[in-house]
């Protein structure tokens, strides 16, 4: 084993404060007085108004108010703020060296390519042909307790040493006997050259790639559309020997000749692999991706429930996929497909839309209750669980009380809901499906479930606006409804609707009934 020395040096933060913090964009290379750590390697401030040089000399870095150079409060809390090329570690040496740095802050994290430097392990290489390497920081203030005004990280230490030279790829019995030819149990491995053109990219060449093995590009965190997700290594195997050129983008947004993705399937992010050469003779493609649990947990899905989708050309095809790894931040997973393209990183989800519907009514009454019966179909790829769905007015503000369900649907199921709804208003509406999960709405041909009148007619009152008498309340003999059972069909008016003209011919007539009866009886026989 080597023993290697190492130079230290403190760099100076004056606070990386929970308040508010406007980025720069870009970075680039400024020729100042730089803070020795070596006689070899150096730092030195990015193009930004946080990094700079105090009277002595030496690096200091400060988001806070009290920076005279920005015009804003440092970084507000519950945030991430990414800030690239905030300074640069320089070598001025002829042999490769690297260099890292440690800290005692939380939620700060410094990067190089988007990829931590804070151990040993992640050293940055710095080396006679890459003599300046910028370092960005990442800050989170959303896992760190802190209120604002408070310091993340007040000092850091930048570690710098001679690289250790890497072992022969045969290993340590390795011999150079001039006989390498006559064992067949050594391989040449392919020479890859990976070169970094920005956080999203990165440009890749490789030369005499042995046909029928499996070939591993590290690319080192690229970065698919945000800087939680990440892609961290390519493996393929190219069935036939010889050279390939490729490079790998990060998107944010997707492709513009790529379709939609299939309902429910929610980009987080996109990467693309475009070949020099097209119809490379590529097969077993797997990519790892690596993302945060915290922007996991901000798209509310499960690792399980994160897929790799990629473009063909009859649309998107998911890719297989598993959960390699779990540790406390990260989420590491593995997408296998037959080839590279374009891909979606994506979290699935249940899609539910109506496919027939039935309503109890086609007019109502303003407060009168509407029952819609609707079958709803899960297109996407995740079950629906508790999914609460609603029938709305096409404007969303007509319904006067409606009725929640929660739906338990799986991909590819149907179920039939009962929805109640009434109206507070009269005029025709079209009714919507509603609901988090539900991802089709009216279309220009018409409304998706059906249409309603809602009458502006008052409850209790005929066709005419007059009061209902009686005799709508019951049947008559002409349209053959029942009347009474005493008298098997006629109309029977209520005792109150005699007037007394009516009483008094009545007692006339009984009167005339009662004389006649007594004469009868006096007659002679």
């Amino acid at each position: 084993m080597t023993t290697r020395g190492s130079a230290t040096t403190l760099v100076t933060l004056a606070g990386i404060t929970a308040i508010a913090l406007i980025l720069s964009t870009g970075a680039a290379f400024v020729d100042q007085p730089t803070d020795p750590i070596t006689d070899d390697v150096a730092l030195q401030p990015g193009d930004n108004p946080y990094a700079y040089l105090d009277e002595n000399g030496e690096l200091a870095i400060d988001i806070t108010e009290d920076n005279p150079r920005i015009e804003h409060e440092g970084i507000n809390v519950d945030a991430v703020a990414i800030q690239d090329g905030l300074f640069y570690i320089t070598y001025d040496g002829n042999a490769t060296a690297e260099a890292w740095i440690e800290h005692e802050g939380t939620g700060v994290t410094f990067v190089v390519d988007g990829e931590s430097v804070e151990s040993p392990e992640r050293a940055a290489r710095l080396t006679p042909e890459n003599d300046a390497v910028p370092v960005g920081v990442e800050i989170d203030t959303r896992i760190a307790e802190i209120a604002p005004g408070d310091r993340l990280i007040d000092e850091i230490a930048v570690h710098a040493r001679v690289a250790e030279p890497e072992e022969p790829s045969g290993g340590e019995d390795s011999s150079d006997d001039g006989d390498e030819g006559d064992d067949p149990s050594l391989t040449t491995d392919p020479i890859v050259s990976v070169a970094r053109a920005s956080p999203s990219v990165r440009e890749v060449t490789l030369r005499s790639v042995v046909g029928g093995d499996e070939t591993a590009v590290d690319l080192r965190g690229l970065r698919v559309g945000d800087p939680a997700i990440r892609l961290d290594r390519l493996t393929f195997v190219r069935e036939s020997p010889g050279d390939v050129e490729f490079a790998v983008r990060g998107l944010s947004d997707r492709p513009a000749e790529a379709p939609p993705p299939p309902p429910g399937v929610d980009p987080l992010g996109y990467y693309a692999v475009e070949f020099a050469e097209p119809g490379q003779p590529v097969a077993e493609a797997t990519a790892e991706i690596v993302v945060d649990r915290d922007r996991l947990a901000a798209a509310g899905v499960a690792p399980e429930r994160v897929a790799a989708y990629r473009e063909t050309e009859t649309g998107w095809e998911r890719a297989e996929m598993r959960v390699v790894d779990e540790g406390s931040e990260t989420v590491r997973l593995r997408a296998a497909t037959e080839e590279f393209s374009a891909f979606a990183v994506a979290a699935e989800r249940p899609a539910l839309a109506p496919t027939e519907t039935n309503l109890s009514d086609e007019e109502v009454a303003p407060g009168e209750p509407l029952t819609v019966a609707v079958d709803i179909e899960n297109r996407g790829p995740a079950p629906a669980r508790d999914e609460t769905i609603r029938v709305e007015t096409a404007d969303a503000e007509a319904v006067a009380s409606d009725e929640a369900v929660a739906v338990d649907i799986g991909p590819g199921a149907t179920a039939t809901e009962s929805v109640t709804v009434r109206f507070s208003e009269p005029g025709e509406y079209d009714l919507v499906l509603a609901g988090e999960a539900v991802k089709t709405r009216a279309t220009g041909d018409g409304p998706i479930l059906g249409s309603v009148t809602v009458t502006d007619q008052a409850e209790g009152s005929g066709d005419d606006g007059t009061e209902f008498d009686a005799g709508d309340r019951v049947g008559n003999g002409d349209d053959g409804a029942p009347g009474s059972a005493d008298d098997g069909g006629g109309s029977n008016p209520e005792l109150s609707e005699f007037d007394l003209s009516d009483l008094a011919g009545l007692a006339a007539l009984v009167g005339i009934v009662l004389a006649t009866l007594f004469l009868v009886r006096r007659a002679p026989r």
